[in-house]
């Protein structure tokens, strides 16, 4: 195979990083890859992070003037070595630098797919290929997702596109179950190809709606209510639900949940609303308890309209079948009861699997959970409940094969000690300095370099880091094959369907 010489190295190269003169005629973009060869052979592959031109002539001049010296410009590449192959097949970095005028060779697609193997024993999936180069396929481990992921990204970057390729590769191939938390309504269409909007076989998809909540025209999955009982729900999460009451409130609320819950009973919240209105009833009941009773009473009744906590609660079974995509909806419901209701599954599933993982694999088998507007669970700000939840699921949860994806815009609202626990991470555009500076703090893997990339990528473009990669990579994410119902309105689409339904009107009345 004939190699395409782009350039050589120039003085002051060192075993980590090296520039090279660039071939008159060529230009050479960022994040292209070249190989060098050192030490009898080794090819060490290297990746481009910055370009520039110099002239050793040039001097500064009006603009347009012509310059005979312009000839004797170039171009030089600076890149930084990502490792050779050793005699095991494993990257491993170089100890000698490369001598000056050792020539540069673009990587082939072959050479770059050696690099970016995989072993089948770690369940290989792919999400992208890597950036300027299509064919090649970078892949992603399913095994190291028990270090956790992170997809982050300033909004309209792609996070929930680049999510449902993730989810896609896991339910096509393998039979592990995936929960999503959404509260946009972003995965509700998982059921049907991109394509031709048909209805596919590849995987089942259900979506739970807590009762009363506005459904998402259009869907054709399967739908069911979300149906967890107050019984299933942890009394700080509950208190998170109703929001703002006086200490001496909750402290007779927590009474009477404990009274429900001693009774051995299944009950919902109508029963919890139908004890405290016996306590208002009740002749025995003091004026001063009485004022205190109703005024929670009028708060539950108001609660009640967004929180549907039934007597029957949710059979988490249903969840955790093979091959199944269960989708939790909680678009529509105000801020507060969307982070109650995600901490309370969080906790839901993580205590199933302490209480079954090794010992029954189908009632606990391995799981993904994908978490959208992450930031606002696990924030400094949310609630205790929330954060202790997600804190204890991240820390403790791979132990008992439960992996987490957490996909937010505000990396820099999460909570360091959960930020700490994401080993993987898939980082799209952002341009924010604090987001940036979270993220290399928060990651090992994370270099200062990849770091300053993160502004100039284009919109679908990812940063993979972290285990479940061979090697770090920018990756262009593949096409979803099923409907990704997130993408933002085509206004002129629109436009045209609104002009074409007002003609029809203006037909039908003449």
């Amino acid at each position: 195979m004939e190699r395409e010489n782009v350039g050589y190295v120039l003085d002051g190269a060192t075993p980590l990083q090296f520039s090279f003169k660039v071939e008159k005629g060529l230009s050479i973009p960022l994040h292209e890859y070249v190989v060098v060869e050192i030490d009898e052979g080794k090819k060490v592959l290297a990746e481009v992070v910055n370009v520039g031109s110099k002239n050793p002539l040039a001097s500064e001049r009006p603009a347009g003037e012509t310059f005979v010296t312009d000839v004797y410009g170039y171009e030089v590449a600076t890149v930084e070595v990502l490792g050779y192959m050793d005699e095991m097949e494993k990257l491993s970095k170089p100890k000698i630098a490369p001598k000056p005028n050792t020539v540069v060779y673009k990587a082939s697609d072959e050479e770059l797919q050696k690099f970016y193997s995989h072993s089948e024993e770690k369940i290989p999936l792919f999400i992208g290929n890597l950036l300027h180069r299509p064919n090649v396929k970078v892949p992603i481990f399913l095994q190291d997702l028990s270090f956790h992921l992170g997809v982050f990204a300033q909004t309209r970057g792609g996070k929930s596109y680049l999510a449902g390729v993730l989810i896609e590769e896991i339910l096509t191939k393998t039979y592990f179950p995936v929960i999503v938390i959404d509260v946009h309504g972003d995965y509700v269409m998982m059921d049907r190809f991109a394509e031709t909007n048909q209805k596919h076989n590849d995987f089942h998809v259900t979506i739970y709606y807590p009762p009363g909540t506005p459904k998402v025209l259009g869907v054709t999955a399967e739908v069911k209510d979300l149906k967890i009982s107050l019984n299933q729900v942890e009394n700080e999460a509950f208190m998170d639900m109703l929001g703002r009451i006086g200490e001496l409130q909750e402290a007779a609320l927590r009474e009477i949940l404990e009274e429900l819950k001693e009774s051995g009973k299944p009950f919902g919240f109508a029963d919890l609303i139908e004890k405290v209105k016996e306590k208002i009833e009740n002749k025995e009941v003091d004026a001063e308890n009485k004022k205190r009773f109703s005024s929670l009473y009028a708060r539950m009744k108001e609660a009640e309209k967004d929180v549907k906590l039934p007597a029957e609660g949710l059979n988490l079974q249903e969840l955790l079948q093979p091959k199944t995509l269960s989708i939790i909806c909680l678009r529509g419901l105000r801020s507060k009861v969307q982070d109650a209701y995600t901490a309370v599954i969080v906790d839901l599933i993580f205590n199933n699997h302490v209480r079954y993982f090794g010992k029954d694999l189908l009632k606990a088998p391995p799981t993904f959970l994908f978490i959208e507007e992450a930031h606002r669970v696990a924030s400094k700000e949310s609630s205790r409940y929330a954060v202790k939840a997600l804190s204890t699921a991240i820390r403790e949860g791979a132990k008992f094969g439960l992996y987490l994806c957490l996909i937010s815009q505000r990396p820099r609202s999460i909570s360091p000690e959960i930020m700490a626990n994401i080993g993987n991470y898939a980082v799209l555009r952002i341009t924010n300095n604090q987001d940036q500076s979270i993220i290399e703090s928060a990651s090992e893997s994370f270099s200062h370099r990849l770091i300053e990339d993160l502004p100039a990528l284009n919109q679908g473009e990812a940063v993979l880091v972290g285990p479940y990669v061979p090697i770090p990579a920018i990756v262009k994410t593949q096409k979803r094959r099923t409907v990704h119902f997130g993408a933002t309105p085509n206004l002129l689409e629109i436009q045209k369907r609104i002009v074409n339904e007002l003609e029809k009107r203006r037909k039908e009345k003449w």
